[in-house]
């Protein structure tokens, strides 16, 4: 990249880190200021005092950011864009970027760059870390709601030389406590397998490990007591993520949505969501080939309704993309539903950018 490349991309990175902090501090706002009576009473309930109620709600929105990011980001992008060329152009650096022969194009590509590498991010957000931030805000909301809804017949396998199946019948967050435990681990020969059986287990953090109650490992014919399950990998994050079906399927990672779609064909929420996870990320540029056009201007007076135009074109996307949610629930097959916005916009998108005067 140029030195006058360079330039650019400090100034909208700059912009879209304000405007994702913008979003961010105004969501989370928000939500405190309409829940937190509830959540103090719920943390009353569970026996949680002043300063553990302000931990469980810094650890809680913690959580929330890369959900929020996820959320936000394309509408970020697109205002970050915007405020480049403003302030590009009222310093009046633009008109000289395009008397050396630069073409429009090419002074806001590095705008673009910063799209894609922002849809990068979001996929790996979501590949990566909401899944487990989904999975602790579960927890949390069910010591902050009062809810005492408990999650049933949760299954976790692992493959490998010596495959493993855990299946729990009944699971507490708010305690951390599972009910019916039952782990099978199989071997190459029929001789490996072993069977833990205990009637609950509870999480305890400062060993890592499930403690068990009625627990008894059987080998072939022979059967001892067992006081841990030995699983220290299944945390109750983990844990709660194989119970899919409690978790939105937009809180879900690639990976998860594959394995889901697989073994649920009939919930088009989920192969909706698995086909808008490629095509969200892919609105950072959309928003930014709809909203660049716009917001480039030569003429005096224009500004206000281009600003106009540029915020109709990111609402008309958004709207696009919710009505196609509620249709892929019914009416319209799924992966149609994702992708109607993304070939609609991205292609007036495409012409818009191409006509761009210069």
């Amino acid at each position: 990249m140029s030195r006058l490349d360079r330039y650019v991309t400090r100034i909208v990175l700059g912009a879209l880190f304000a405007a994702e902090a913008f979003f961010l501090f105004l969501a989370i706002l928000v939500d405190l200021l309409n829940r937190l009576p509830k959540y103090a009473e719920g943390a009353q309930e569970a026996g949680y005092g002043g300063f553990d109620l302000a931990w469980l709600l810094l650890t809680h929105y913690a959580r929330l950011v890369p959900i929020l990011f996820t959320t936000f980001t394309p509408l970020a992008m697109a205002i970050a864009a915007m405020f480049t060329v403003a302030r590009l152009q009222h310093a009046n650096e633009v008109v000289p970027m395009l008397f050396v022969g630069r073409s429009i194009q090419a002074v806001l590509r590095p705008v673009l760059y910063v799209g894609v590498a922002a849809g990068l991010v979001m996929a790996a957000c979501w590949q990566w870390v909401v899944p487990v931030a989904g999975a602790g805000l579960l927890t949390d909301r069910a010591v902050l709601d009062r809810n005492e809804a408990v999650v049933k017949s949760l299954v976790h396998e692992v493959a490998g030389d010596v495959s493993q199946y855990l299946y729990v019948a009944e699971y507490a967050p708010t305690t951390q406590t599972m009910r019916g435990v039952n782990l099978l681990a199989q071997g190459v020969l029929a001789g490996d397998a072993s069977l833990i059986v205990a009637e609950s287990g509870v999480w305890d953090a400062e060993l890592g490990d499930w403690r068990l109650l009625g627990g008894r490992l059987t080998r072939g014919r022979e059967a001892e007591p067992v006081l841990r399950l030995g699983r220290p990998d299944v945390t109750p994050e983990v844990l709660l993520q194989a119970g899919r079906d409690t978790l939105d399927p937009d809180a879900l990672s690639y990976t998860d949505l594959l394995d889901l779609e697989r073994t649920r064909p009939n919930r088009p929420d989920v192969k909706y969501a698995l086909h808008r996870h490629i095509t969200f990320p892919l609105a950072n540029v959309i928003l930014l080939l709809l909203v660049l056009p716009l917001a480039v201007y030569y003429e005096r007076g224009s500004r206000i309704e281009r600003v106009l135009g540029a915020i109709a074109m990111c609402g008309g996307y958004l709207l696009l993309d919710l009505t196609c949610r509620s249709l892929s629930l019914s009416l319209v097959d799924p992966v149609v539903a994702a992708w109607i916005p993304t070939i609609f916009f991205g292609s007036l998108g495409a012409v818009l950018y191409g006509s761009m005067r210069t």
